[in-house]
């Protein structure tokens, strides 16, 4: 069953919408992500392999990409 931990929704320019994938990308490389605001969540730790999943779809006038990645949860 799946748990929700973390949601962010927002409307940004793409100079920060840059960033902000610039700075998780250095916490994934780091191998340990965290992505609390209001909520509490420890760091999650990223283990190899990652599987990606990049989707890109035209829906009349809007893009939309997805990136999805997953890996094993380690205890």
């Amino acid at each position: 069953m799946a748990h929700h931990i973390f949601d962010v929704r927002e409307s940004a320019t793409h100079g920060l919408v840059a960033q902000q994938l610039r700075d998780l990308a250095d916490q994934f490389a780091s191998g340990s992500v965290e992505l609390s605001y209001d909520e509490w969540q420890g760091p999650i730790t990223v283990v190899d392999p990652v599987n990606v999943v990049l989707d890109l779809k035209e829906n009349g006038h809007q893009l939309d990409l997805t990136i999805h990645l997953s890996w094993a949860k380690q205890d």
